[in-house]
């Protein structure tokens, strides 16, 4: 019962992460452009590993469960890959893209 939360942290830390990195990224590239420092990949990058935490926390404590709670974590680990889909997405426009240019 006390790892019972880490099941849902697939609901929970890659929407969080997403919405970070996208809040971030309306900020951190004016820096990134100022300082030629690419926090703007870094922070990404960070929240991209802690997402696939996430999955892989909420995916690893799923054995053994009741149908119906299984569906709810199978569920939200999909709901979590579409999120790690767009944070990799969003790192790769990062990495290719320049911060300078407008």
């Amino acid at each position: 019962m006390t790892n019972s939360w880490l099941r849902y942290t697939g609901f929970i830390v890659p929407p969080l992460a997403w919405a970070l990195s996208t809040q971030l990224g309306q900020i951190t590239p004016y820096i990134d452009c100022r300082q030629t420092i690419p926090w703007t990949a870094a922070v990404c990058g960070i929240l991209l590993v802690a997402s696939i935490a996430g999955v892989a926390a909420s995916w690893a404590t799923s054995t053994g469960l009741v149908k119906s709670k299984r569906f709810v974590v199978d569920t939200g680990f999909l709901i979590a890959l579409a999120f790690v889909f767009a944070l990799a997405l969003q790192e790769a426009a990062t990495m290719l893209l320049d911060s300078c240019q407008r």
